[in-house]
């Protein structure tokens, strides 16, 4: 046989080997692409009516949760008290997806003895409280404050979803303001039992102040500050409110107790005799009992039990006609009787938080799977008339939309949390030199909840987010002040709530002087210096003309820098900056009203600003900097008790040895909070401490 024969014939079995090939591989992708399929049909023909659990008496909300050392063992502990870490956004999310979940007809929220609630303040609370709003309002109209999108008339109408919330008392030892029932009143119906009570005495703020402290010790704190407003350094030179402070608080409680106000009036259906006078005696009073509560309509029932168990319960045995089914029956709705008046309750059954954030999981991965599979199927359908062939047969392209990833368009999310320093500024550099090398990333939401922290950690997010050349819209959290506002400043849009805290447009320095402490103990520090600032960063050197002249300086300079970036960011005229700047804090209502920020809202609504504005309008959202995987966490927690050990050292080597005159005590911050700013100076001083090892 010639060359070209046997050529010929390689050639044809060639081809018949790879069609049975393109064959087989076609019935293998087609039987899981039906798989699949058939999984998430009989998930929509499901009957059931599931009551999700909320269980917020044991629930700590966080940001982003944490990945070192620590926290590992923090989370063995919370095992035994059964209290559960949920990231806000996840929680949102899962409110979200059950308002459109036809297998959840109701929410109940879960309060205990009113104070195992964990999160980091009021904004916390408003985002959830909204997410709750939409799963109430789920039957009408898709809820987002700028862009009410109604229902088309065509359209069948969703049946109302109800909400629900228990809670044995409502008397928190320590929140004046009373976060748990600012969140419980946002359910549709509100139950306490009738031995509870209900205290609500405002929104209150403690300072602490330790300039007495620090002179009975013979430490001094010598300040350098802009802004007669930038209070967080009163706490060292202070035994007390200042005037200016006092005003500051006071204004900013004033109207972060006005947005609480609002929120309870709107999801209680208050009558609007409920003015400032009203709550003011509502304060005043005190403690109230569950009786007093549900007369003034802020409570709606009082059973003496949890009634959500007897109701799914009753529910549950409606189908079965024996006796004693119709006893129990029977029993249950003379038992609650007043809550199933006003409301058609028709849940069969239960789902726990866990198992429903468990099953969406599940769910999210057949959906990416699935979208695999159909990846591969139409990549062989182009090589193989016998994949097209089976495929088509097994109604492939008959397909659900719903189940597959359209898009590999993504939203950046990077989370700025807790006070900004060196730390925090390589993480977030790292997460946007990430995303300028992803041609898939249309658009960046910077979340931030920061009180602030270094001037030189600030700026360097700063410049990095100008040179991402994306877009950035920036999303307040609880706080997003002095430097955690710096870093918003050159963002397209910014989204706070009504009761997130901002502005602090100003600058401080603390230059300790503990010269007079080491002098009570005998022990003398001397030096040979090249300028009169050499000690200027040193704990035991007296502060002189020369030190004080170039702090004072440093300090105009970033403050005239801070008022310039937040002029030219916000569109503000520069001669009115000191009106909006001064160190001065505002809530998310005030800043709006002077342009610190362009809308209300919480992290889903800045995620869907950017989804509907900078995509097509369907993205996935990726949190960068990429989230560890667990040999990765391993590494990491390893690092930190490494690390911990370190530090031990080197406090060992600080009390036996001459580091101390190597410390810094004197850092430019920009910083809101006092109590972040005592935590900010100490941590200072040990980053220097560490870096003497």
């Amino acid at each position: 046989m010639s060359a070209i024969g046997v050529l010929k014939r390689l050639g044809s079995a060639t081809k018949t080997t790879l069609a049975v090939v393109g064959a087989g591989t076609s019935l293998y992708l087609a039987k899981e692409y039906a798989s699949l399929k058939n999984a998430a049909q009989a998930e929509k023909k499901s009957k059931n009516k599931n009551v999700l659990i909320l269980p917020f008496h044991r629930m700590k909300i966080v940001e982003q949760k944490k990945v070192d050392f620590s926290t590992a063992l923090q989370e063995l502990s919370k095992k035994d008290t059964g209290v559960i870490e949920v990231e806000l956004r996840e929680l949102i999310n899962i409110i979200h997806t059950a308002a459109t979940d036809d297998n959840i007809v109701a929410l109940h929220g879960e309060f205990g003895h009113g104070f195992g609630f964990q999160c980091g303040g009021y904004a916390h609370v408003e985002e959830i409280r909204n997410a709750i709003r939409y799963f109430n309002e789920s039957h009408r109209q898709h809820y987002e404050r700028s862009k009410i999108i109604e229902m088309r008339k065509e359209e069948k109408q969703r049946k109302k979803k109800m909400s629900y919330a228990f809670a044995d008392s409502f008397d928190h030892p320590t929140d004046t303001g009373n976060k748990e029932y600012i969140l419980a009143s946002a359910f549709s119906q509100l139950n306490l039992q009738p031995r509870g009570s209900l205290q609500f005495y405002g929104v209150s703020m403690t300072g602490v102040f330790l300039a007495d402290a620090l002179k009975k010790y013979g430490i001094k704190a010598h300040v350098f500050k802009h802004g007669q407003y930038k209070n967080a350094p009163n706490s060292f030179t202070e035994s007390g409110f200042t005037r200016p402070h006092f005003e500051n608080t006071s204004d900013l409680l004033e109207s972060i107790n006005q947005s609480v106000y609002e929120m309870i009036e709107y999801s209680r259906s208050l009558p609007t005799s409920y003015n400032k006078t009203v709550w003011k005696a509502i304060h005043d009073y005190g403690t109230m009992t569950a009786e007093n509560a549900k007369e003034i309509n802020l409570i709606d029932n009082l059973p003496k039990v949890n009634p959500i168990f007897d109701l799914v319960r009753m529910n549950a045995s409606m189908k079965d006609k024996s006796d004693d089914k119709k006893n129990l029956v029977s029993e249950i709705k003379n038992k609650f009787q007043s809550m199933l008046e006003d409301n058609d309750f028709d849940a069969n059954g239960l789902i726990t938080f866990e198992e429903y954030a468990t099953a969406l999981k599940a769910k999210q991965k057949n959906k990416e799977k699935f979208a695999n599979v159909l990846k591969k199927i139409e990549d062989a359908s182009k090589r193989s008339t016998a994949t097209e062939s089976i495929s088509k047969f097994a109604g492939v392209y008959n397909l659900d939309n719903s189940l597959t990833v359209p898009t590999k368009e993504k939203v950046a999310l990077i989370h700025v949390d807790g006070g900004i320093n060196d730390k925090i500024a390589m993480k977030v550099i790292k997460a946007l030199r990430e995303i300028k090398s992803d041609d898939n990333v249309s658009a960046i939401v910077l979340r931030i909840n920061s009180p602030g922290g270094g001037v030189t950690a600030s700026e360097t997010i700063l410049e990095e987010c100008k040179d991402a050349n994306k877009p950035i819209i920036c999303s307040f959290g609880n706080l997003a002040a002095s430097g955690g506002y710096y870093i918003a400043t050159s963002a397209d849009k910014i989204f706070a709530n009504k009761t997130s805290i901002t502005g602090s447009i100003g600058v401080f320095g603390i230059k300790l002087d503990a010269s007079e402490m080491s002098k009570r103990y005998g022990i003398n520090f001397d030096d040979v210096s090249r300028s009169e600032h050499s000690q200027t960063y040193s704990l035991f050197h007296p502060l002189n003309d020369a030190m004080k002249s170039n702090l004072t300086r440093n300090m105009d300079r970033v403050y005239q820098y801070f008022k310039q970036i937040v002029s030219a960011g916000r569109n503000i005229p520069i001669e009115k900056m000191e009106e909006v700047a001064q160190g001065r804090v505002w809530s998310g209502s005030q800043a709006k009203e002077i342009a610190l920020v362009d809308e209300f809202g919480g992290i889903d609504r800045a995620l869907k600003y950017a989804i509907a504005n900078y995509t097509n309008g369907v993205a996935s959202v990726e949190v960068f900097p990429r989230p560890l995987t667990l040999k990765e966490k391993l590494l990491s927690m390893l690092e930190e008790k490494e690390k911990a050990k370190s530090i031990i050292g080197t406090a060992n080597s600080l009390i036996c040895g001459e580091t101390l005159k190597l410390l810094s005590p004197c850092s430019i911050m920009l910083t809101m909070n006092e109590e972040n700013a005592i935590a900010t100076v100490a941590e200072d001083v040990l980053d220097k401490m560490c870096r003497t090892d």
